[in-house]
């Protein structure tokens, strides 16, 4: 499943458009292993910071997991999981 790292645009009603997604590497785990091991496996692929410990959080839009910023709602990256073969 491809990471995508995502630019968006903060829309003036406060939410988040896809401008661009750029591929940035693959996930190999499994994605039912839980939000916390998610993001604990994208920190340690070097994707997300310790920092991000506590200020992300995880959405799913039917066809992406979606790395969102808690504070902003911004999305980060996402894991395509709607166009895997």
């Amino acid at each position: 499943m491809k990471i995508l790292s995502i630019d968006a645009w903060r829309e003036p009603e406060g939410g988040w458009t896809w401008n661009n997604w750029y591929h940035v590497g693959d996930y190999p785990y499994p994605l039912n292993s839980g939000t916390r091991q998610l993001l604990k496996m994208l920190r340690y692929d070097g994707y997300l910071s310790e920092n991000s410990k506590g200020r992300v959080t995880v959405d799913d839009d039917g066809y992406n997991i979606v790395i969102i910023d808690r504070g902003t709602r911004e999305p980060l990256f996402a894991i395509e999981y709607g166009n895997a073969e």
